[in-house]
């Protein structure tokens, strides 16, 4: 027969679980939403990415974690420098949430400067020459109306002239599911780059105008609940070209012809469920895609190519990440002209170490892994700068490690030297992030064969 002590304690330890047991699984009721410093956005943008609304009943035990979720996902709309989140229980028994933000500076207007090859390091090896480059006015208001509408006008000359304006509304509709972006898009070359030789792009350099190209496209996007995404989009495209590139790579448009009018439709399925789209730390992203080149019987062009990737970030603990990315892309096994191809080289599908390199294919599967430490995360203050959108700078230092994959599969007879291969990189680098979602980094990449060098990288890893 126990004690009665013994006895006594198992009945409060009973008790005390129950009862906290009992707290936990409890609800509590939602009062009000409290929305803070959102001068320009309006409320109703706001809560569009909200989970719950007033009245509703949260889990205790929930509570913290839905709170967090939600404000990363007002931070996701790039509509603000920072969001803060707090709560606190009212008088009546229910809770109140409170959202604080920094709103960015939405109205842009400033001169454009950009180099003309593919990334900084291509232009590097080039001779550092800035005749290379283009310059010219950009005009951007990220938050037009306070709806998150943005409205982007460019306008760039140089090496290239370029005419840029894109409108997009994100929700169309009352229940706000249904997006519109419009685009439209003009660019005359005296430098074309007509072919690529030793994985390298060969440029043409003429007197006078020898590309032209006019594009214009309508895109329509359905958002379920929160983190999905359907995408459809109608583009036309018109491109002409001086003899001068078809006598030289009779490829370029196929069959030596001077002009290349085509139709396509896409779709696309996208699922992204991470912390901070510009520089995820945690979660993950899915996306598919198949798009449609030569839609009516006189379209220059009759392919089509489908794509699927899917990245995961996930947090080690003490400051330790990781993040791995997978991508894949088929093409119809068919003849695509020269400048409808994309394999390795282009925007963020480059092995790393190989970014003076452009890998032609009507095919790719890439692989990009990378594990960070969290050195600095913090915020600086400027006090003698009067404007609150700038004198908070958030700062975060990662130093990382880095190891991709990749192969490009070419079903014709290529002078390339990387193309039906498997290509290696792997190296250390530090990544720099800060606001208005900036993001630069510097690697020091060993690729196939041993050979080393730095690159340098602005934008998103995927």
């Amino acid at each position: 027969m126990r004690p009665k002590y013994i006895q006594i304690i198992y009945c409060l330890i009973l008790l005390f679980g129950t009862t906290t047991y009992r707290a936990l699984s409890q609800s509590i009721a939602l009062d009000t939403i409290i929305f803070k410093g959102n001068e320009r956005t309006k409320n109703s943008i706001l809560r569009r990415e909200l989970d719950f609304i007033e009245q509703d009943s949260i889990l205790v035990n929930d509570l913290p974690n839905r709170i967090e979720f939600n404000r990363r996902k007002l931070m996701n709309t790039n509509l603000f420098i920072w969001v803060k989140s707090d709560y606190h229980q009212l008088p009546n028994g229910r809770i109140s949430i409170i959202y604080e933000f920094l709103e960015q500076w939405y109205i842009w207007a400033y001169p454009l400067f950009q180099l003309a090859d593919r990334n900084f390091n291509d232009w590097w090896s080039r001779g550092k020459d800035f005749d290379r480059s283009s310059y010219g006015l950009n005009f951007k208001h990220l938050n037009f109306m306070g709806r998150n509408e943005k409205l982007i006008l460019k306008a760039v000359t140089g090496f290239s002239n370029n005419f840029d304006f894109t409108y997009q509304n994100p929700y169309l509709d009352r229940k706000k599911t249904i997006g519109l972006t419009l685009n439209w898009q003009y660019a005359s070359l005296k430098n074309v780059p007509y072919k690529t030789i030793a994985d390298t792009l060969v440029y043409i350099n003429g007197a006078k105008i020898i590309a032209e190209k006019w594009s214009s496209s309508i895109q329509l996007r359905k958002r379920f609940r929160f983190y999905d995404f359907q995408r459809i989009e109608f583009k036309y495209t018109q491109s002409n070209i001086d003899k001068s590139v078809a006598l030289l790579n009779p490829d370029y448009f196929g069959q030596g012809k001077l002009k290349q009018n085509f139709s396509q439709l896409g779709y696309s399925f996208s699922y992204d469920f991470r912390d901070f789209i510009n520089y995820p730390l945690r979660g993950r992203k899915l996306d598919i895609g198949i798009t449609k080149f030569g839609l009516f019987p006189k379209d220059q062009v009759d392919f089509w190519e489908a794509s699927a990737s899917a990245a995961y970030f996930i947090d080690l603990g003490n400051r330790f990440f990781i993040a791995s990315h997978a991508k894949a892309k088929i093409s119809r096994d068919t003849y695509i002209p020269y400048t409808n191809q994309r394999g390795l080289g282009y925007m963020n599908d480059i092995v790393r170490g190989y970014e003076l390199n452009v890998v032609d294919g009507t095919g790719y599967f890439l692989w990009r892994n990378t594990a960070k430490f969290q050195l600095i995360s913090r915020i600086f203050y400027l006090p003698f700068i009067p404007y609150k959108q700038v004198n908070q700078i958030p700062i975060a230092i990662y130093p990382t490690a880095f190891a991709d994959i990749g192969y490009v599969y070419n079903p014709t007879i290529d002078p390339s030297k990387s193309t039906n291969k498997w290509l290696f990189g792997t190296g250390l680098g530090f990544d720099f992030v800060t606001y208005y979602n900036f993001v630069a980094r510097i690697g020091f990449p060993i690729i196939n064969g041993g050979k080393t060098g730095m690159v340098v990288a602005l934008g998103r890893e995927f």
